[in-house]
């Protein structure tokens, strides 16, 4: 055990420090996923045209989502690093202006997807099955009416786990995911409500957990000297400030995510069961992910605040060591989820014709996980704490448009190799984004940011 915190502690964080920031988000990805694996075996009795719809709309609506998402982890950048200095005065106005730059730009989103959603899913996605298409519409519809909501909740949880508050920004992501699947339980499975029941259960736990995480927010509010006029008033010098840390990340998201969307209308034009194929196997290899993406939200504030400090020797000990328990922990993961396999594939409904797919999707991906995934996501979380971003960025961007995107069409769609030929693309580029990171983490010209 002692040898566990001394793995984990820094000259001027202990283990004790980082524990209590990373085991809340672990918990919080540990529901935020399984309630997904869970909310796609549900619809899945509706069937492959609903888990289809509600597959595509998934792609769509993260993209969406991790554009305000961005401002909230740019904001937890600024919060971090002002913390480590001890600026605490400086506290109030930057959460205030996380909140507001949040909710403006979810509102925005949302207005203009709403008038324009069914130019756009003609676009991304018309060569979909009518069933599908009309699922898709409505359920995109009540995804874009949560936005408002759910954009604030991103600010909050932003400038809590800023300051290291991660328990309190459990607490909101708890009590959402909590509400969204007993909701889900109730219109999906009892009332057989299908996609309208989806939309039920979203606006339900998103606008009920808004009054919570402002309780919330509101108890903490001495921790950062946040008053009620900082909350009433736009600050335009934090709010720039803030949306300027945040456009590389808000680059990176909509670049790399909008290359996501690019592949998904690939595997539309494959057909229906391949667009729920590739539902299904999203949602089971999510679930290895879990540990290792909690380790890439958690290094940030924990990286934010060795800047703060100007210690340089925690940076390196303390990437290192999250880079290193991700792999560890995606060999563990697999070696449970592995047998678990024909089970899970029960609880998808899965059409026993595309299970073969499914496991070759599954033994692809673990293999590429252990390997190349924690470099690939972990480290650069670190640069992009440390002011790396607009590096990390454009790296990510070349990987997805020129190799995921490029090659995968040509691969999967023009020689034919299908959703596998996609799926082996995807994680050859985490090989080459890894490489690039490493290679960048080991040079040290990041170093240049720290004050």
């Amino acid at each position: 055990m002692n040898k566990i915190r001394g793995y984990f502690t820094g000259e001027g964080v202990t283990s004790s420090e980082i524990f209590t920031i990373l085991l809340p988000v672990m918990i919080d990805q540990f529901f935020l996923v399984s309630f997904n694996f869970i909310n796609t075996a549900m619809i899945s009795s509706s069937g492959q045209e609903a888990i289809s719809a509600v597959n595509m709309i998934g792609s769509l609506n993260i993209f969406l989502v991790q554009i305000f998402s961005a401002i909230g982890l740019g904001g937890t950048v600024l919060i971090a690093q002002t913390f480590g200095k001890k600026e605490f005065k400086k506290l109030g106005k930057l959460s205030a202006g996380v909140i507001h730059s949040t909710f403006i730009v979810g509102s925005i989103i949302m207005l203009l997807f709403l008038i324009f959603h069914q130019f756009i899913l003609g676009l991304l996605f018309g060569t979909a099955d009518d069933l599908v298409m009309h699922n898709a519409r409505i359920y995109f519809i009540g995804i874009l009416c949560s936005y408002p909501a759910h954009s604030i909740i991103e600010g909050i949880n932003g400038s809590l786990r800023g300051i290291g508050k991660t328990k309190e920004s459990l607490k909101n992501s708890l009590i959402m995911n909590t509400l969204y699947l007993a909701s889900n339980f109730v219109f999906v499975i009892v009332l057989h409500q299908g996609i309208s029941g989806l939309i039920i259960s979203l606006l339900l736990s998103r606008y009920l957990t808004l009054g919570v995480a402002g309780m919330n927010l509101y108890r903490q509010s001495h921790q950062f000297n946040l008053t009620k006029q900082d909350i009433l008033s736009i600050q335009p010098k934090e709010d720039k400030v803030i949306i300027q840390t945040a456009i590389p990340f808000a680059a990176e998201y909509m670049f790399f995510n909008g290359g996501k969307i690019i592949m998904q209308i690939m595997i539309v034009s494959l057909g229906t069961s391949y667009i729920a194929a590739n539902a299904i196997s999203v949602s089971w290899i999510q679930m290895a992910e879990i540990i290792p993406s909690a380790l890439s939200t958690a290094l940030v504030p924990i990286i934010g605040q060795a800047v703060g400090r100007g210690s340089i020797h925690d940076i390196k000990k303390l990437t290192k060591t999250f880079v290193l328990t991700g792999m560890g922990s995606f060999v563990l993961i697999h070696l449970v989820m592995l047998p678990l396999f024909p089970f899970a594939m029960k609880l998808f409904n899965a059409p026993s014709e595309l299970i073969p797919l499914i496991f070759r999707i599954y033994i692809n991906t673990l293999i590429m996980h252990v390997l190349f995934w924690s470099p690939s996501f972990i480290l650069p979380s670190s640069l992009r704490a440390i002011g790396d971003g607009v590096f990390t960025t454009k790296v990510s961007l070349l990987t997805m448009w020129l190799f995921r995107v490029g090659v995968g069409y040509v691969v999967g769609i023009k020689l034919g190799y299908g959703l596998i030929g996609l799926f082996v693309i995807m994680t050859l580029e985490w090989g080459i984004r890894s490489i690039v990171f490493m290679w960048r983490f080991k040079t040290g010209r990041w170093q240049k940011n720290i004050n």
